[in-house]
């Protein structure tokens, strides 16, 4: 069998990416040793940190990807080769498989999915890492009551629609920022956000001002840079703020802006920075709250699906040019 991989065609340091980025190189299928599996996947998750892992600053081991490297991600897929008895062929399993269609992965590396009447897609969304991102802010490190007052940053996006109904499902209030007048409306309209607010728009300052006449309790940041230093503006008093994106500068740190720290001070603000690896222990609490709520509808999924490896790289470019409405993903 041949493999096919979306790797780079040269470094990427900054910038936005464009498709002449990236290629796709075939390869042989390698086979599974003692104790590994051959996963054929069939989503690939696109998510804003990759960006930052392609330009080696997110943290990780490793420095900056070259010509030839391929990219990580999370993939859902189906075992078709097994040299386990615990993880069978056919099991469905969501691993960090990268930009391609097939990979081998040991055992331990790869988690069989809960049986569910969902698609397996919704595990790279509201019930994989964006998802978990989502409950740790809103029920772990904001613990959001009854009546207070969310305010979501990229509120379209999966880790922010997630936040922003999981507030709604706790008896909070959400309110929205996002791109486009479309995403605002879907917000609102599907959502259940009270309001939502276009930050393109050239009155946004004041419409935000506007939704918000009595601040709000807490803010999701999933942006940074400006947007955090307005959010902090309708902040009420002893507010807290749950950091754990920074799309403002993914693409060049350079746009990188200082926290003027006077805001905080004033606002008496509580800053808490979310990593979501913290919370890979209480994954399957997060799974048991929010699964149920998936399948009723009560949390609403929405994906950006591309079709085939082939689109993998346009799909990214399109990502971090703000232009996917919902999970960013490849159907592989």
């Amino acid at each position: 069998m041949i493999n096919k991989r979306c790797v780079l065609n040269r470094p990427l340091a900054a910038g936005v990416p464009v498709a002449d980025d990236f290629r796709v190189e075939p390869e042989e299928v390698a086979q599974p040793q003692p104790g590994e599996v051959l996963v054929r996947h069939r989503y690939l998750s696109l998510d804003p940190y990759q960006r930052a892992a392609i330009g080696g600053r997110h943290g990780g081991p490793g420095g900056p990807l070259g010509e030839g490297d391929m990219p990580g991600g999370e993939t859902v897929g189906q075992v078709i080769e097994s040299n386990q008895t615990s993880i069978p062929s056919g099991a469905w399993v969501r691993h960090a498989g990268g930009w391609q269609e097939f990979s081998v992965a040991a055992v331990d590396d790869v988690e069989c999915l809960p049986e569910s009447t969902l698609p397996p897609s919704v595990w790279l969304g509201a019930l994989g890492m964006p998802g978990l991102t989502a409950w740790a802010s809103v029920a772990r490190l904001a613990e959001v009551q009854p009546g207070q007052t969310v305010l979501v940053s990229a509120a379209a996006g999966p880790v922010g629609a997630t936040a922003g109904q999981l507030a709604r499902e706790m008896g909070g209030r959400a309110v929205g920022i996002a791109g486009s007048d479309e995403k605002c409306a879907y917000l609102t309209g599907e959502l259940g956000f009270e309001a939502a607010v276009n930050y393109k728009a050239p009155e946004f300052l004041s419409a935000l001002a506007a939704v918000l006449p009595d601040g709000a309790d807490v803010y999701h940041d999933n942006v940074g840079g400006q947007m955090l230093m307005d959010a902090l503006g309708v902040l009420r008093p002893y507010g807290t703020v749950i950091l754990c994106g920074l799309m403002s500068s993914y693409n060049d740190p350079a746009q990188r802006k200082d926290l003027y720290i006077g805001l905080p001070i004033l606002k008496r603000a509580v800053l808490k920075g979310l990593v979501v690896y913290d919370f890979e222990a209480q994954r399957s609490e997060f799974v048991a709250q929010l699964q149920p709520l998936v399948e009723r509808g009560a949390i609403k999924i929405l994906e950006d699906c591309a079709s085939g490896i082939e689109s993998a790289g346009q799909q990214f470019c399109r990502l971090m040019r703000g232009e996917n409405f919902g999970k960013a993903l490849v159907e592989l």
